[in-house]
Protein backbone atom coordinates (compact mmCIF):
# COMPACT_ATOMS: atom_id res chain seq x y z
CA UNK A 1 0.00 0.00 0.00
CA UNK A 2 1.40 3.39 -1.00
CA UNK A 3 1.76 6.02 1.68
CA UNK A 4 1.37 9.75 1.32
CA UNK A 5 4.54 11.78 1.64
CA UNK A 6 4.66 14.61 4.19
CA UNK A 7 4.40 17.16 1.36
CA UNK A 8 1.36 15.39 -0.09
CA UNK A 9 -0.36 15.26 3.29
CA UNK A 10 0.48 18.90 3.90
CA UNK A 11 -0.96 19.96 0.55
CA UNK A 12 -4.09 17.89 1.13
CA UNK A 13 -4.66 19.45 4.56
CA UNK A 14 -4.05 22.89 3.10
CA UNK A 15 -6.63 22.26 0.37
CA UNK A 16 -9.12 20.94 2.93
CA UNK A 17 -8.67 24.03 5.10
CA UNK A 18 -9.06 26.32 2.11
CA UNK A 19 -12.29 24.59 1.12
CA UNK A 20 -13.60 24.70 4.70
CA UNK A 21 -12.96 28.45 4.99
CA UNK A 22 -14.49 29.11 1.58
CA UNK A 23 -17.65 27.16 2.39
CA UNK A 24 -17.99 28.89 5.75
CA UNK A 25 -17.68 32.28 4.07
CA UNK A 26 -20.18 31.50 1.31
CA UNK A 27 -22.71 30.34 3.91
CA UNK A 28 -22.34 33.67 5.72
CA UNK A 29 -22.58 35.67 2.49
CA UNK A 30 -25.85 33.95 1.59
CA UNK A 31 -27.35 34.53 5.05
CA UNK A 32 -26.05 37.99 5.97
CA UNK A 33 -25.10 39.38 2.59
CA UNK A 34 -21.64 40.04 1.20
CA UNK A 35 -21.38 43.64 2.36
CA UNK A 36 -22.60 42.85 5.88
CA UNK A 37 -20.10 40.03 6.42
CA UNK A 38 -16.69 40.88 7.88
CA UNK A 39 -13.48 38.92 7.70
CA UNK A 40 -13.67 38.64 11.49
CA UNK A 41 -17.07 36.94 11.22
CA UNK A 42 -15.71 34.55 8.60
CA UNK A 43 -12.77 33.60 10.83
CA UNK A 44 -15.16 32.95 13.71
CA UNK A 45 -17.54 30.87 11.57
CA UNK A 46 -14.65 28.80 10.21
CA UNK A 47 -13.12 28.52 13.69
CA UNK A 48 -9.72 29.74 12.52
CA UNK A 49 -7.47 32.60 13.57
CA UNK A 50 -7.65 35.80 11.53
CA UNK A 51 -4.02 35.33 10.59
CA UNK A 52 -4.85 31.91 9.19
CA UNK A 53 -7.79 33.31 7.24
CA UNK A 54 -5.68 36.08 5.69
CA UNK A 55 -2.93 33.62 4.81
CA UNK A 56 -5.40 31.82 2.56
CA UNK A 57 -7.58 34.71 1.39
CA UNK A 58 -6.44 38.35 1.45
CA UNK A 59 -9.96 39.74 1.01
CA UNK A 60 -13.63 38.76 0.92
CA UNK A 61 -13.58 39.03 -2.86
CA UNK A 62 -10.89 36.35 -3.00
CA UNK A 63 -13.23 33.95 -1.20
CA UNK A 64 -15.99 34.47 -3.75
CA UNK A 65 -13.51 34.10 -6.59
CA UNK A 66 -12.23 30.85 -5.09
CA UNK A 67 -15.82 29.61 -4.96
CA UNK A 68 -16.32 30.18 -8.69
CA UNK A 69 -12.94 28.71 -9.63
CA UNK A 70 -13.72 25.65 -7.54
CA UNK A 71 -16.91 25.21 -9.57
CA UNK A 72 -14.81 25.32 -12.75
CA UNK A 73 -12.49 22.62 -11.41
CA UNK A 74 -15.48 20.41 -10.60
CA UNK A 75 -16.84 20.84 -14.11
CA UNK A 76 -13.49 19.76 -15.53
CA UNK A 77 -14.55 16.20 -14.77
CA UNK A 78 -17.26 16.64 -17.41
CA UNK A 79 -14.81 17.54 -20.20
CA UNK A 80 -14.79 14.09 -21.84
CA UNK A 81 -18.60 14.19 -22.04
CA UNK A 82 -18.49 17.73 -23.46
CA UNK A 83 -16.04 16.72 -26.18
CA UNK A 84 -18.18 13.74 -27.11
CA UNK A 85 -21.50 15.58 -27.03
CA UNK A 86 -20.60 18.47 -29.35
CA UNK A 87 -19.10 18.10 -32.84
CA UNK A 88 -16.68 21.04 -33.00
CA UNK A 89 -14.89 23.74 -31.05
CA UNK A 90 -17.51 26.38 -31.79
CA UNK A 91 -20.38 24.37 -30.30
CA UNK A 92 -18.25 23.26 -27.35
CA UNK A 93 -17.21 26.80 -26.42
CA UNK A 94 -20.77 28.05 -26.77
CA UNK A 95 -21.99 25.23 -24.51
CA UNK A 96 -19.34 26.12 -21.88
CA UNK A 97 -20.16 29.84 -21.96
CA UNK A 98 -23.93 29.38 -21.86
CA UNK A 99 -23.58 26.95 -18.96
CA UNK A 100 -21.56 29.61 -17.12
CA UNK A 101 -24.17 32.25 -17.97
CA UNK A 102 -26.83 30.06 -16.38
CA UNK A 103 -24.83 30.09 -13.15
CA UNK A 104 -24.38 33.86 -13.35
CA UNK A 105 -28.12 34.36 -13.62
CA UNK A 106 -28.60 32.14 -10.56
CA UNK A 107 -26.09 34.05 -8.38
CA UNK A 108 -25.41 37.35 -10.17
CA UNK A 109 -23.92 39.18 -7.16
CA UNK A 110 -21.30 36.53 -6.49
CA UNK A 111 -20.51 36.22 -10.19
CA UNK A 112 -20.03 39.99 -10.48
CA UNK A 113 -17.71 40.04 -7.45
CA UNK A 114 -15.66 37.18 -8.85
CA UNK A 115 -15.17 38.74 -12.27
CA UNK A 116 -14.45 42.20 -10.91
CA UNK A 117 -11.80 40.75 -8.61
CA UNK A 118 -10.37 38.56 -11.35
CA UNK A 119 -10.11 41.48 -13.77
CA UNK A 120 -8.40 43.66 -11.16
CA UNK A 121 -5.82 40.98 -10.46
CA UNK A 122 -4.76 40.36 -14.06
CA UNK A 123 -0.97 40.52 -14.17
CA UNK A 124 -0.64 40.62 -10.40
CA UNK A 125 2.30 38.60 -9.07
CA UNK A 126 0.31 38.05 -5.88
CA UNK A 127 -2.28 35.98 -7.72
CA UNK A 128 -0.46 34.21 -10.59
CA UNK A 129 -2.96 31.33 -10.60
CA UNK A 130 -6.06 33.50 -10.74
CA UNK A 131 -8.25 32.30 -13.58
CA UNK A 132 -5.85 29.47 -14.43
CA UNK A 133 -8.52 26.82 -13.82
CA UNK A 134 -10.78 28.32 -16.49
CA UNK A 135 -7.86 28.82 -18.88
CA UNK A 136 -6.84 25.18 -18.44
CA UNK A 137 -10.44 24.11 -19.04
CA UNK A 138 -10.65 26.14 -22.26
CA UNK A 139 -7.19 24.95 -23.33
CA UNK A 140 -8.38 21.34 -23.29
CA UNK A 141 -11.34 22.25 -25.50
CA UNK A 142 -9.09 24.14 -27.93
CA UNK A 143 -6.43 21.41 -27.98
CA UNK A 144 -9.11 18.94 -29.03
CA UNK A 145 -10.07 21.29 -31.85
CA UNK A 146 -6.43 21.56 -32.94
CA UNK A 147 -6.12 17.77 -33.08
CA UNK A 148 -9.27 17.66 -35.19
CA UNK A 149 -7.95 20.41 -37.50
CA UNK A 150 -10.85 22.57 -36.42
CA UNK A 151 -8.63 25.28 -34.89
CA UNK A 152 -5.34 26.75 -36.15
CA UNK A 153 -2.31 25.20 -34.47
CA UNK A 154 0.32 27.89 -35.14
CA UNK A 155 -0.78 29.55 -31.88
CA UNK A 156 -0.66 27.61 -28.61
CA UNK A 157 -3.91 26.41 -27.10
CA UNK A 158 -3.08 28.31 -23.91
CA UNK A 159 -2.65 31.61 -25.77
CA UNK A 160 -5.95 31.10 -27.58
CA UNK A 161 -7.64 30.13 -24.32
CA UNK A 162 -6.42 33.31 -22.63
CA UNK A 163 -7.74 35.40 -25.51
CA UNK A 164 -11.25 33.95 -25.44
CA UNK A 165 -11.24 34.02 -21.62
CA UNK A 166 -10.49 37.75 -21.65
CA UNK A 167 -13.30 38.35 -24.14
CA UNK A 168 -15.62 36.29 -21.95
CA UNK A 169 -14.61 38.23 -18.84
CA UNK A 170 -15.08 41.64 -20.48
CA UNK A 171 -18.57 40.75 -21.74
CA UNK A 172 -19.60 39.45 -18.34
CA UNK A 173 -18.39 42.60 -16.59
CA UNK A 174 -20.40 44.76 -19.00
CA UNK A 175 -23.47 42.62 -18.41
CA UNK A 176 -23.11 42.77 -14.62
CA UNK A 177 -23.13 46.57 -14.75
CA UNK A 178 -26.46 46.58 -16.62
CA UNK A 179 -28.07 43.15 -17.12
CA UNK A 180 -31.00 44.64 -19.04
CA UNK A 181 -28.81 46.24 -21.71
CA UNK A 182 -28.23 43.07 -23.73
CA UNK A 183 -28.74 39.32 -23.75
CA UNK A 184 -25.75 37.63 -22.13
CA UNK A 185 -26.39 34.39 -24.03
CA UNK A 186 -26.49 36.18 -27.38
CA UNK A 187 -23.40 38.28 -26.71
CA UNK A 188 -21.36 35.27 -25.55
CA UNK A 189 -22.44 33.28 -28.59
CA UNK A 190 -21.42 36.21 -30.79
CA UNK A 191 -18.02 36.35 -29.06
CA UNK A 192 -17.39 32.68 -29.80
CA UNK A 193 -18.40 33.15 -33.43
CA UNK A 194 -16.00 36.09 -33.77
CA UNK A 195 -13.26 34.06 -32.10
CA UNK A 196 -13.75 31.14 -34.49
CA UNK A 197 -14.45 33.10 -37.68
CA UNK A 198 -12.40 36.22 -37.07
CA UNK A 199 -13.56 39.76 -37.73
CA UNK A 200 -12.39 40.03 -41.34
CA UNK A 201 -14.91 40.10 -44.17
CA UNK A 202 -15.67 36.94 -46.06
CA UNK A 203 -15.74 37.07 -49.87
CA UNK A 204 -16.81 34.02 -51.78
CA UNK A 205 -16.20 31.88 -48.71
CA UNK A 206 -12.60 33.13 -48.48
CA UNK A 207 -11.41 35.53 -45.83
CA UNK A 208 -10.01 38.82 -47.00
CA UNK A 209 -6.71 39.34 -45.13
Amino acid sequence: MSQSTPDTRRERKKAEMQLHIMQSAMNLFRVKGFENTTMEAIAEAADVAKRTLYSYFPAKEALVSAYWLNNVRQKSDLLPLLLESYPDTRSRLIAVFLSAAEGFNAEPEFARIHFSYQFQQIGSSKNPQLGSAFVKFLSVVIEAGQRENDIRNDITATALAIQIMLNFTAICLMWFSDPESFSLDERLTHAVNCFIDGAGKMKGGIRED
